[in-house]
């Protein structure tokens, strides 16, 4: 909240009506007075000697004030609407505004114009004091303050800043360089309220936009083109010319270009060589091969000359013996090879292979290789004699303790073979040991320090029950042992460890406890058959461990103080009458058990850790039951609570590591427990049948039946129930006795032919609540009327196949013959109750019955509701069953009705009769179940140059047929019977004739033809309700004597009118018409098919050949009925009326019997076409032209060679292409960078880069070099041009032409083959100490800091001794210094006095020194020359 206070005087303030008036329009005339005031004062102060300083010339106002000088002091006109005061220098802002105004917490507002108030804002409670006092300080005494009524809640004032300044109260400096408005790496700096760019080089204008044209002075000449640079400019010249600026014109003989003598003929752009007797090429650099054309006979050797050649005599190549170190000589082609033996190479064997290079000996091994014949006779370890063949190899030559090929092995004690009788010595340090064998050897075991002791420990003494007995010697004295087999122990195994235990056997001990840290440890092996029983139970009053068997599993428990602690259990099914093992342990904080058997690979151990770190122990006494816990009760409970006693044997049982033996049992309780293991393998003879399964019960057995059988022995089966037989309706009724409730399974096997028949019906008194019949061979489920399941096996099939539906609670699944998991639905809770009625095969009420595919026809068997049976008819072996009410008409037994009996077999088939069904064997023309399908083709109907083809209840005979001299018109019509839509046309042609009609069908106003115009194929059809024709073009000409096939089709073939569609040769040309058309179903209606043309002989009709065609999959036949063994009789047939015979076949005219083909010439039949395959020499449509193929010089830049089949080209180098055309480019797709110039090399380019860039292509920037060097302007070197009118090249950097074909003889310090490369003598860093290095031509330069010298900087100039050396190095400078001075003066009083009398230019010596000397040593033409 803010209170405004508004200062009002009867008087006005002083001064400021006055300023008011000031400030007012004539603000600025009143100031120009003062101007003219201070003018006049300035004046008159200088006409006045200067007596007096003028106080404004130090500028003492600030803030853009006029200083104005007054008598004493000055004033200071401020730019605000404050009067001037003496003394003021106008330091702060705006006159009523300014800070003294309103002071701290206070706020100025200038008043109203002609108010004459002055408005402070201030906060409330703090600065209405301060304002009084402001105001009578600025207005004086007479002055009132009062509280205005206007709240004002913004100040009305804005501040203007100067140049430079920005912000609310002008407090902040602006940098006009942010963001940079110069541009191309310009340099922007502030000024005021202004900015500077300062551009690079190559750039001007305000911002450095403008890139400088170097090119504007055009100073590239003789035409050449002005490239602009950044900063700079580069002449591309024409030819001819050369030079900077292209200044310079080139002799292109000048390089002598022309070798062997030739002489050199320039001219502008280019020259040409005049080549001597024997020589050829642009320059001449070809010798022509005199022997080329094989002058010399009878196989002398040809030897080429200068524009001649002589013939040397053949000599044979291995005359001289040319092979080296009994290398064999072999000749061939006039030249000869060397076959170099083993260890030597080379062309001539001269080679030694040096096998000691690799250093192959080990261990400072001397290396004596086999090809050294001066060590023979030397060397012991080398042969007797030196054979060059079997020089290959080396040998090593070892020190002492060393051998081996490679001297690669030690030398041990073990060398020796010190063990004897197959012991193994093992070397270590110092001696050896040797590991006597531990199988018999000759009868015997060793032993001893060298396996030389025969061991007879065993002589004496056997082991018993099967035990093996090893003997030992130690000490000098023999012994032995036996190790026992499983179940037997003592020194001779003569104590057996088994225990059998049958009926409620068990062994109670009572043992003191351990003072072991693993104070309980059991292991023990079994076997048995239960799967359910105990093992042994441990307790010691705090805990109780017990193991068992569960559903065959190892299963333990711990308990501790009554409650269970753990449980641990192995996977593995351990009831199978295996012996087993497995061991428990309790010690420290964990519970062990894990199996001992030596075939178990995962999950053998299990462990858990007990709670407590300290297992106490609350009994002195342990108490252990094995096989059972007895009749008394323990500590876990009474014992009818504990599981089933174990039946079966127990070996190799250890408590605690101390094995228990049947005949110790000091103080210990035995029951029904007896030594030995007695077999009780009770399913040994296989006592169950039919698959059944034997389950061995130890001391009884148990046979597991397969469905449908019974009994002991599984030797009954249910017997099934025949429903149907001889298609009476039949059906039975059962009465539920018990009360199954809501879970249950419903199961049966079921056999049948029928793919429809109701199953089964569980009904109450007021609703069928399930029902299972057949529908389509699928068996279908449903429940209270309206849950459905549908089976997904077709079980009509003959076979038994077994259905099971199980009902739990609200689901309901099926399930059939091999199915694990069935398909199941959720229903209403479904309840079996007593007194329900099951009904099978089908219903008392006929039409009920028929609603679920009528009555059941096959057979049913083993019908179970759960457990509880549904017996048709009894078995020997009693069983549960419900009560059968009704049976009608089911028959015992599986019989089956002959069906066969009503001859279901036709045309001469035999019946064989299955179960409810027949099969029918039919004689080689008839197929089909009942023989119903006549096989014509197998009566060959057709001619032998048709193929019988299969169609609907008939035939049809294919083949190709010819037609000649356009006379073989055929006419069909369709016999009136064709049911099916025409919307297709397909076959296959042969032609060479360019225009012929194929088919023809004309039924107005309906049109169809297919025909051949121009080799192109042409539909055009108008047919159903268009008016207008369609015509559809191939894409391709088929009237090439090749086969083709054609696929003529509607693209919507069900719709009235539609598109149609070509495609020749299987889809890989096809074609679709813009328009649409109907089918041609206007052919049915007696229309005349023509097939070959459309009018008889005519000239347009075809010649050529066709493969069968089809309408709409009806085939043209090309024989009638007449034609034909037997007639066709499928129902739709299109009829031939025209009764000539056909050509068969697809032939042609005989074109090669007229030998059209000469000088030897191969004639080939095309098919109506003729070619000749010409002999070589000869061409031509007959071979009538001889042809040499070198004599129109087709090789452009090459020499030709004749083949037998046309010619070859050798091209020169530089070009490419079958007749050398073509120039190799390599500066195609070049990667020179930043405008380099690429140079055309032998077979590759190089790159001329452009100053300030180096590398192979141009990449690597020169380093900049520091301002601080003075930078040596290096000479410009000159080019020349090279070559011939045909083809120059430039040698760049004084480079000159060379000899060498495309090379450049380069000047020291360039390379390359034009010398464009120049050798950075800096890429070494020559200079040390932070010298710079400079590079020049051949040599660099130094640049070295302040306090180094030297060549490489090398020299440190404040070091010690170096000040005398200073010294005298600048008296020696000042010495020559002078002296060069008095040498300068003579030598210009000479030149003046020699200019007196001769000109500088002397053209003689001009023409002398020659066109091409260096430029830094070439004399210039002065400007101007002075006469005198």
């Amino acid at each position: 909240m803010s209170i405004y206070l508004k200062i009002t005087a009867d008087t006005k303030i002083h001064g400021w009506d006055g300023y008011k008036e000031a400030a007012g329009p004539s603000r600025f005339k009143a100031k120009g007075w003062v101007l003219l005031f201070l003018a006049i004062s300035a004046s008159t102060a200088s006409e006045s000697s200067q007596k007096v300083l003028s106080a404004c010339l130090s500028n003492p106002c600030q803030n853009g004030a006029l200083c104005q000088e007054a008598p004493v002091n000055f004033l200071c006109w401020c730019a605000s609407d404050v009067p001037p005061r003496s003394g003021t220098r106008c330091e702060e802002s705006e006159g009523p505004c300014r800070p003294v105004s309103c002071q701290e917490k206070v706020s100025c507002t200038p008043p109203p114009t002609g108010s004459g108030e002055l408005v402070c804002q201030c906060h409330l409670g703090y600065c209405e004091p301060q304002v009084q006092l402001c105001a009578r300080r600025l207005c004086g005494g007479d002055v009132q303050c009062h509280r205005s009524p206007r709240l004002r809640e913004e100040p009305n004032y804005t501040c203007k800043c100067k140049g430079g300044y920005a912000g609310a109260h002008c407090e902040g400096r602006v940098n006009h360089c942010v963001p940079n408005p110069c541009r191309n790496r310009a340099i922007c700096r502030s000024k005021g309220d202004a900015y500077a760019c300062y551009c690079v080089p190559g750039f001007q204008g305000k911002h450095c936009e403008i890139e400088v044209n170097e090119c504007a002075s055009q100073p590239c000449q003789n035409g050449a083109t002005c490239t602009d640079r950044i900063g700079r400019y580069a002449c591309l010249c024409k030819p001819g010319y050369t030079g900077s600026n292209c200044e310079l014109q080139t002799d292109e003989c000048q390089s002598r270009p022309c070798l062997n003598g030739g002489s050199c003929h320039g001219y502008l752009r280019g020259f040409s060589c005049l080549c001597p007797a024997g020589f050829q090429g642009d320059f001449c650099e070809i010798n022509i091969d005199e022997c080329r054309s094989q002058p010399c006979q009878n196989g002398a050797l040809c030897v080429d000359g200068v524009n001649g050649y002589s013939c040397e005599a053949p000599i044979m190549p291995c005359t001289s013996q040319p092979c080296l170190n009994n290398g064999l000589c072999q000749e061939k082609h006039g030249n000869y090879t060397c076959n170099c033996w083993p260890g030597y190479q080379g062309s001539h064997c001269e080679v030694d292979v040096s096998e000691c290079s690799s250093s192959p000996c080990l261990s400072a091994g001397v290396c004596h290789e086999l090809s050294w014949e001066v060590m023979y006779g030397r060397e012991p370890l080398l042969p007797g004699r030196f054979r060059p063949q079997q020089a290959a190899g080396f040998v090593c030559k070892c020190k002492p303790g060393l051998k081996g090929t490679f001297c690669e092995e030690d030398i041990n004690e073990c060398d020796q073979d010190p063990c004897k009788n197959g012991g193994i010595c093992v070397n270590n340090h110092g001696g050896y040991t040797c590991q006597c064998l531990q199988q018999s050897q000759d009868g015997l075991l060793y032993g001893g320090l060298n396996c030389t002791e025969a061991l007879i420990g065993c002589e004496d003494h056997g082991c018993l029950s099967g035990g093996t007995c090893f003997p030992f010697f130690s000490e000098d004295r023999h012994g032995h042992v036996c190790i026992c087999p499983s179940g037997f122990s003592g020194s001779e195994c003569q104590k057996s460890t088994t225990f059998s235990f049958e009926g409620s056997g068990y062994l109670h001990l009572v043992s003191p406890t351990s003072d072991s840290e693993s104070f309980f440890n059991m292991t023990l092996s079994f076997r048995t058959v239960l799967a359910n029983a105990v093992l042994f139970q441990w307790e010691d009053g705090e805990f109780l461990i017990r193991l068992k068997l569960e559903n065959g599993h190892l299963h333990l428990e711990l308990q501790r103080n009554g409650s269970l602690n753990g449980v641990l259990e192995l996977p593995h099914h351990m009831a199978d009458l295996e012996w087993h093992s497995v061991e428990v342990t309790l010690g420290g904080e964990t519970l062990k058990m894990r199996t001992l058997d030596g075939m178990c690979h995962q999950h053998c151990g299990e462990e858990v850790y007990i709670q407590s770190r300290q297992l106490g122990r609350s009994s002195a006494f342990q108490r252990t039951f094995i096989g059972g816990l007895g009749v008394e009760e323990t500590s876990s409970g009474p014992a009818e609570a504990t599981p089933p006693h174990f039946i079966g044997c127990l070996r190799d049982v250890r408590l605690n590591s101390q094995l228990l033996l049947p005949d110790t049992r000091d103080g210990d309780v035995a029951v029904n427990v007896s030594p030995g293991c007695r077999d009780r393998h009770m399913c040994k003879d296989d006592p169950c049948e039919a698959r059944g399964r034997c389950i061995n019960l130890w001391q009884n057995r148990q046979c597991e039946c397969y469905r449908p059988y019974v009994g002991q022995n599984c030797s009954e089966e249910n017997i099934p129930a025949r429903f149907g037989n001889d298609n009476w309706p039949s059906y039975a009724v059962f009465t539920v006795d018990d009360n199954p409730g809501p879970n249950n399974v419903i199961s049966m096997f079921i056999g049948t032919t029928k793919h429809a028949g109701l199953l089964l019906v569980i009904a109450n008194s007021t609703n069928q609540y399930l029902r299972i019949w057949l529908d389509g061979g699928f068996v279908q489920v449903q429940a209270n009327d309206f849950e459905m399941l549908h089976g997904e096996q077709f079980v009509s099939d003959g076979n038994f196949h077994l259905v099971t539906v199980e009902t739990e609670e609200d689901r309901m699944s099926l399930f059939q013959s091999g199915q694990k998991h069935g398909i199941t639905t959720t229903i209403q809770t479904l309840q079996i109750r007593p007194k329900d009625k099951v009904h099978l095969g089908g219903l008392v009420d006929q039409p009920a019955s028929s609603l679920f595919g009528g009555y059941f026809k096959g057979c049913i068997q083993d019908l179970r509701v759960n457990s509880k049976h549904l017996q048709f008819y009894p078995v020997g072996t009693p069983i549960s069953s419900y009560t059968l009410d009704t049976i009608v008409n089911v028959t015992r037994g599986c019989t089956s009705d002959n069906i066969c009996n009503k001859k279901p077999c036709h045309n001469g088939g035999m019946c064989h009769p299955l179960w409810d069904d027949f099969s029918c064997t039919c004689p080689p023309n008839a197929t089909g179940r009942s023989c119903e399908r006549v096989r014509w083709c197998q009566l060959a109907p057709c001619p032998p140059t048709a193929v019988c083809q299969p169609s609907g209840e008939g035939f049809d005979c294919i083949s190709n047929a010819t037609f000649q001299d356009g006379s073989s018109l055929m006419v069909y019509r369709t016999n009136g019977k064709i049911i099916r839509n025409l919307t297709n046309v397909s076959f296959s042609i042969r032609t060479r004739k360019y225009n012929v009609t194929i088919l023809h069908a004309v039924k107005e106003p309906d049109i169809f033809t297919v025909f051949v115009q121009d080799s192109f194929l042409f539909l055009e059809l108008r047919s159903g309700n268009s008016s207008f024709t369609l015509s559809l073009k191939s894409q391709r000409v088929i009237s090439d004597g090749e086969w083709h096939s054609v696929e003529l089709s509607m693209v919507t073939p069900s719709s009235p009118t539609s598109q149609w569609s070509m495609v020749i040769d299987k889809g890989s040309h096809s074609t679709i018409s813009g328009d649409s058309a109907g089918n041609l179903d206007f052919l049915k209606d007696r229309a005349d098919v023509l097939l070959g043309g459309s009018v008889p002989d005519a000239a347009g009709n075809l010649v050529g050949c066709l493969s069968t065609v089809e309408i709409g999959g009806i085939v043209l036949p090309y024989y009638g009925d007449s034609e034909l063994n037997h007639p066709r009789f499928q129902e739709e047939q299109f009829i031939k009326t025209t009764t000539e015979p056909v050509s068969s076949g697809c032939t042609g005219k005989s074109v090669c019997e007229a030998t059209p083909c000469v000088n030897g010439g191969i004639c080939e039949d095309l098919f109506n076409l003729s070619a000749c395959t010409c002999s070589p020499g000869w061409t031509g449509k007959h071979c009538e032209v001889n042809t040499d193929w070198c004599l129109s010089s087709p090789c452009v830049h090459g020499n030709c060679s004749t083949l037998t089949l046309g010619y070859e080209c050798v091209c020169e180098a530089g070009y490419t292409g079958v007749n050398c055309e073509g120039e190799l480019d390599f500066c195609e797709g070049n990667k020179c960078a930043h405008g380099a110039t690429c140079l055309h090399r032998v077979q590759k380019y190089s790159c001329l880069c452009p100053d300030g860039y180096y590398g192979p292509y141009c990449t690597e920037p020169v380093e900049e070099i520091p301002w601080h060097i003075v930078q040596n302007h290096r000479p410009r070197l000159p080019v020349s041009i090279c070559g011939n009118k045909l083809k120059n090249y430039t040698c760049y950097n004084g480079g000159n032409c060379s000899e060498t074909g495309m090379m450049c003889d380069c000047l020291a310090g360039f390379v390359g083959d034009r010398c464009e490369v120049e050798i950075n003598e800096c890429a070494s860093h020559p200079c040390v100490n932070g010298g710079f290095c400079l590079n020049m031509i051949n040599k660099f330069y130094c640049n070295c800091p302040i306090n180094f010298a030297g060549e490489t900087c090398q020299i440190d100039l404040n070091g010690d001794g170096l000040t005398s050396q200073l010294l005298l190095s600048a008296c020696l400078v000042l010495v020559a210094l002078l002296l060069a001075i008095f040498l300068t003066f003579a030598a210009l009083a000479v030149v003046v006095k020699r200019r007196a009398s001769h000109g500088a230019y002397s053209p003689s010596r001009q023409e002398k020194e020659g066109s091409r000397v260096e430029m830094w040593n070439m004399v210039q033409p002065p400007p101007m020359e002075r006469l005198i």
